[in-house]
């Protein structure tokens, strides 16, 4: 009965590295996506700001 638990310990240490591992990597992605996105939207809001501004055509 005690090697059925030692057994049980051992999966349950290795279900959240794995776990850990995915949420690192989610986490990355959306770092990744937002810091895209801020970029973008900063360049339009430059390229509709200077539009009114200076009216280039």
């Amino acid at each position: 009965m005690s090697k059925k638990k030692k057994v049980k310990k051992g999966k349950n240490e290795q279900v959240p590295q794995f776990v850990e591992q995915q949420q690192l990597n989610k986490s990355n992605t959306l770092i990744f996506g937002g810091i895209l996105l801020a970029m973008s939207s900063i360049g339009l809001l430059i390229f509709v700001l200077s539009e009114k501004v200076f009216h280039l055509n």
